[in-house]
């Protein structure tokens, strides 16, 4: 029986019409290269015959990565039966599954909710254990350190040393209680209102911040939900979980250089809702170290509404629109405010 198909030596890109020669005992002898008239013998060689897949075109492999392809996949089938008597193409697993829609539909749902899981339970999780499992040396050194970002977005604090040290004097004790996370307090500009808090311990005011509070209360309300992404470990977590996602998403694209807007956003999205998690976690932490400390928890909510006006002003504020609060890092303010009643009551 002769099979026409494709040839190639394995040693050049060349393909060359060819027919495969099988004798009476179901077994390749000969490959007849049809424009050189030429008999290539493979009597003693071993070859391979790949599963069948769909009706894609077929091959079989010999030595030397010699390589006939063809697209007589019944014939190839009966010839891979009689060399496995034992299976045949139709019990092929990859074959059947791909004929078979039901599977096809449960292989697909059963995808989505795996991912969906790794994603919104598995990653969270293992991140957090990581993060909290790390030595204090490597959160240090896992972002770029204070220098780093004094070099590209702080600017030096215009507010007077005197205010500084108030400041400073009015948080030392807390910052005492919170030794395991190595807390040191700085103030910059350059930046609009806002708090932020370092891996390694350092926790950010910017002028702007401190001249919109209006009570010591609120500076030190802000300073425990700092406390709180410290005590957490949220900025590792979410370097972790970043990382994660980029991994998980570089593998089901399989090209990082492709790496645009539309494989990007599934993970901007599930990164924005990992930080408004942090947040909440952040201010609960907030809320019980005031209740703790005797402090009012209007505080908080006051300050919050603070920098929300503040950035109302600056033409930044928040929207009512639901879009807005999606693609927001932050819950929204009235969300914050109802978390602050729910302590008090």
């Amino acid at each position: 029986m002769l099979i026409e198909g494709i040839y190639l030596d394995g040693k050049t890109a060349k393909r060359q019409g060819a027919r495969l020669e099988i004798n009476n005992d179901h077994k390749i002898t000969h490959i007849h290269l049809t424009e050189q008239q030429q008999i290539l013998s493979f009597e003693r060689q071993y070859y391979a015959i790949e599963p069948r897949l769909g009706n894609t075109s077929r091959e079989i492999s010999f030595e030397d990565d010699q390589l006939f392809v063809c697209d007589h996949c019944d014939e190839i089938d009966k010839l891979r039966s009689w060399q496995t008597s034992h299976l045949s193409s139709r019990n092929s697993w990859l074959y059947y599954l791909e004929n078979n829609l039901k599977l096809i539909c449960l292989s697909t749902i059963f995808t989505v909710i795996f991912l969906y899981g790794i994603v919104a339970f598995g990653i969270p999780h293992t991140a957090r254990i990581m993060a909290h499992n790390v030595p204090y040396f490597t959160s240090e050194r896992l972002v770029s350190s204070l220098d780093v970002l004094d070099k590209t977005v702080f600017k030096a604090s215009k507010l007077s040393p005197q205010r500084q040290q108030e400041i400073r004097n009015l948080v030392s004790p807390y910052l005492l209680n919170h030794e395991s996370v190595n807390p040191k307090l700085v103030f910059r500009s350059g930046m609009k209102a806002n708090a932020l808090a370092l891996p390694n311990g350092v926790i950010v005011f910017t002028d702007d911040f401190v001249n919109l509070t209006q009570s010591n209360d609120e500076l030190i309300s802000i300073l425990f939900h700092e406390l709180g992404h410290l005590k957490h470990k949220h900025m590792t977590q979410r370097i972790i979980q970043d990382a994660m996602l980029t991994i998980i998403v570089v593998f089901l694209t399989g090209d990082v250089e492709t790496f645009d807007l539309l494989t990007g956003l599934p993970t901007l999205l599930l990164d924005l809702a990992y930080s408004r998690e942090f947040e909440t976690e952040a201010d609960t932490y907030a809320l019980t170290l005031l209740g703790k400390h005797n402090i009012s928890l209007r505080s908080f909510a006051d300050a919050m509404t603070n920098l929300e006006n503040y950035y109302i002003h600056e033409g930044v504020g928040e929207s009512s629109t639901t879009m807005s609060e999606f693609f927001s890092t932050h819950p929204k303010t009235s969300k914050r405010i109802k978390l602050v009643e729910g302590f008090e009551n």
